[in-house]
């Protein structure tokens, strides 16, 4: 049999066990995190971007923006268009909040991008681009509005 702890000492060990698991999680949650994009040159990317009544085309012989979201800011700044974003530390990456004036939740559309077609599943920032791909941002409702 076992000898009955003290409530002091339960709440110590209680105290621990909850620390412990904390730090379990929080530990879990950063090996779970997206490996940064590491910095490289990409040759011949397309970008496309487009909403109601506004679209624009950009495709950069060379650019060492190698990521869906760095292009798409290499291009606002290259062609004075705004670009508003949001930066989240869980899951860590960013979220495109405006292009152009056209901000998510209106109609209710959001933007989204898909990289050679298919469905950006990851945080843009982390979508790391090769030779020739083509990103496409849209100002849409659903995922398959792209």
């Amino acid at each position: 049999m076992l000898p009955k702890l003290s409530e002091r000492l339960q709440a110590v060990l209680f105290v621990a066990i909850l620390i412990a698991a904390i730090a379990g999680v929080y530990g879990l949650v950063q090996v779970l995190q997206p490996a940064a994009v590491d910095g490289y040159e990409v040759r011949h990317v397309h970008l496309v971007v487009g909403a109601p009544n506004w679209s624009f085309r950009y495709d950069p012989a060379l650019t060492s923006n190698n990521t869906a979201f760095s292009l798409l800011v290499e291009a606002s700044a290259a062609f004075s268009f705004s670009v508003r974003y949001a930066v989240y530390d869980i899951p860590r990456g960013v979220l495109v909040t405006e292009i152009n004036g056209f901000v998510n939740g209106h109609g209710p559309r959001y933007w989204q991008y898909w990289v050679n077609d298919a469905y950006g599943r990851v945080a843009s920032d982390h979508m790391a681009l090769h030779d020739g791909d083509t990103v496409r941002w849209n100002f849409t409702s659903s995922q398959g509005g792209g």
